[in-house]
């Protein structure tokens, strides 16, 4: 049975109180936390919400006392140097000390954006398959290929702690030549740590194809669908339009009529945008004999 939450972030107190309110009082299942969540918007949180309430956290959430309120936090998931390591190492024991704090189920790590000269095609367009050049060129890459080690130093860190914290870590594919992972290297993580507590996060704004080919989320077969799936711990149902800019689920381009008859079968759902317009969207994914066109009009 699918879980349903929202999305919150909050910079204040009374910020953080009243858009979990909202979202609570909405009847959804429960929260989901995205950056930014300031230190102060935490600790009211952490007081006022039931436990078990917040169904997964960003990785490096909360975020820093340091922080201004407005200001962006200085962590990426594939660091660029040690010194970036040692710090992203640091923050992420914050998470996870949040995770215990809470109950959190679910630790989700954003996808981290590359400046790599050579990566080809624009961080804002997408591109279904990647050409073969494409591939080998991230292969070839060593400043790639460092980031990649930055990503597997951490994922080994927080997989090390996950079981301790009854929590699954969860890797955030991309689709754009500009996104760390893309679906071939969240292949190598998952090989790299077989067996461990490590999952997917399905963002449908960033659906590589090789998800949209497992069968339960495309409609054809591959290889590697049913581990895939197995592997879908849930998604956040987003959408944007075609300029980049974030709108409500059925409001911009996403391609609902490939993934809308299959993704209510994954675990949890998030929603991002408006609370009463994902309702409606919510609403007509409940339905049984909903088709993709009465999502896509919802």
């Amino acid at each position: 049975m699918t879980s349903y939450a929202a999305s919150l972030s909050a910079s204040t107190p009374a910020a953080a109180q009243q858009g979990a309110t909202a979202i609570l009082d909405a009847g959804f299942d429960g929260i989901v936390l995205r950056s930014p969540v300031q230190h102060p918007a935490w600790n009211a949180l952490r007081e006022w919400l039931p436990k078990d309430s917040v169904k997964a956290i960003e990785l490096f959430l909360p975020s820093p006392r340091s922080l201004r309120p407005g200001e962006r936090a200085p962590f990426s998931a594939a660091a660029e140097n040690k010194t970036e390591r040692s710090e992203n190492l640091a923050q992420a024991r914050k998470t996870l000390e949040a995770v215990d704090q809470l109950g959190i189920p679910l630790v989700l790590i954003p996808m981290t954006s590359l400046n790599i000269t050579g990566l080809g095609r624009s961080y804002l367009e997408p591109t279904a398959s990647p050409e073969q050049e494409q591939l080998s060129f991230r292969a070839a890459s060593v400043e790639l290929r460092a980031r990649m080690d930055s990503l597997l130093v951490l994922l080994s860190f927080l997989l090390e702690q996950a079981e301790r914290y009854a929590t699954t870590i969860c890797l955030t594919p991309g689709n754009r030549p500009g996104e760390l992972p893309m679906m071939p290297e969240t292949l190598a993580c998952l090989k790299e740590f077989e067996g461990a507590p490590m999952g997917l996060w399905m963002d449908t704004r960033r659906l590589p194809a090789e998800l949209l080919a497992v069968p339960a989320i495309g409609g054809s077969a591959t290889a590697a669908g049913p581990d895939l799936l197995n592997r879908l711990q849930g998604g956040s149902l987003a959408d944007e339009t075609t300029e980049g800019k974030a709108c409500s689920p059925g409001q911009g381009i996403v391609p609902w009529d490939q993934v809308a008859s299959s993704i209510s079968k994954l675990p949890l759902l998030s929603l991002e945008g408006d609370l009463e317009e994902g309702r409606r969207f919510l609403a007509a994914l409940e339905e049984e004999e909903a088709s993709p066109g009465d999502l896509l009009d919802a």
